[in-house]
């Protein structure tokens, strides 16, 4: 696979935006995949009108228009969240939607503090994905409950289905102090990459969440060992900006312009990479 067949786009790089805006936008960027969230809600930074994708079918069918007139895929569904209170069969009509659209590949994450129900949920997910021909990729930040690429693969092999993979979020893997461990990692279970930069370390936790969300750098511009990264990933794998930038936003520089410094930012550090 080619450089501009692997780059994409992640929908926190804009949040709060339309799912039509967001298609043009990336598309008009030079991304030919998208990572899209099934609704918004509550993180809605933009005051813009919420949406589901599940509750609204006509929204569904204008998406499928205008991913095929751009020429874009949905590469990833991100992010559906294990919790402490709900079962994951919540998400069968997520994955029903999905379907619908295409979609072949799911990003998790666990905010249960439990270990054991954090497994059992997680299970049940991914042989939930397996009906839809879905792949859960499971994605690790050390301030939740799967922290680290060590309990993520323990995870991975505990669950012990084909249909569940790693997804590396270069922040979060950098943050952990595990950069280097990628290189010990079997290529085959790293299924998709969301790339940003950024200082090697956060001064604090709270600082860590408001980078996450709202501040990360553009690839290239920051410490993250990038290049190095990425020469561990097989040349196939999707590699998608998820680099929100609030004060470049609220500098007025539009949401094309900052997806095009993202996708530039990409494609250096990807032919760096090679």
């Amino acid at each position: 696979m080619n450089i501009s067949d692997r780059i994409g786009l992640e929908n926190l790089t804009l949040a709060g935006v339309s799912p039509l805006h967001f298609i043009r936008t990336a598309a008009e960027a030079g991304c030919r995949n998208i990572g899209l969230w099934p609704a918004l809600t509550e993180s809605n930074p933009l005051g813009l009108p919420a949406f589901s994708l599940t509750d609204d079918a006509p929204l569904r069918r204008k998406i499928v228009a205008c991913l095929n007139d751009h020429g874009v895929s949905i590469a990833l569904l991100d992010a559906l969240f294990i919790t402490p209170t709900e079962s994951v069969e919540q998400y069968r009509p997520v994955f029903e939607t999905f379907a619908e659209l295409g979609v072949k590949r799911v990003n998790a994450v666990s905010v249960d503090p439990s270990w054991e129900r954090t497994v059992d949920e997680m299970a049940a997910l991914v042989t939930m994905a397996a009906e839809y021909n879905a792949t859960v990729v499971v994605e690790t930040c050390r301030l939740m409950t799967i922290g680290t690429l060590a309990q993520a693969m323990r995870l991975i092999e505990t669950v012990a289905l084909p249909n569940f993979k790693l997804l590396i979020d270069t922040m979060h893997v950098t943050r952990s102090g595990e950069a280097e461990a990628l290189a010990a990692i079997d290529p085959n279970l790293i299924d998709y990459v969301q790339l940003c930069d950024g200082p090697l370390h956060s001064p604090s936790d709270e600082a860590y969440w408001d980078e996450a969300l709202h501040e990360r750098r553009v690839p290239g511009d920051g410490e993250m060992p990038l290049v190095k990264m990425l020469r561990t990933i097989r040349p196939e794998v999707i590699v998608s900006g998820e680099v929100p930038m609030r004060s470049l936003r609220a500098a007025g520089v539009s949401d094309l312009e900052r997806s095009k410094m993202v996708v530039a930012g990409m494609r250096r550090v990807l032919e760096a990479a090679c």
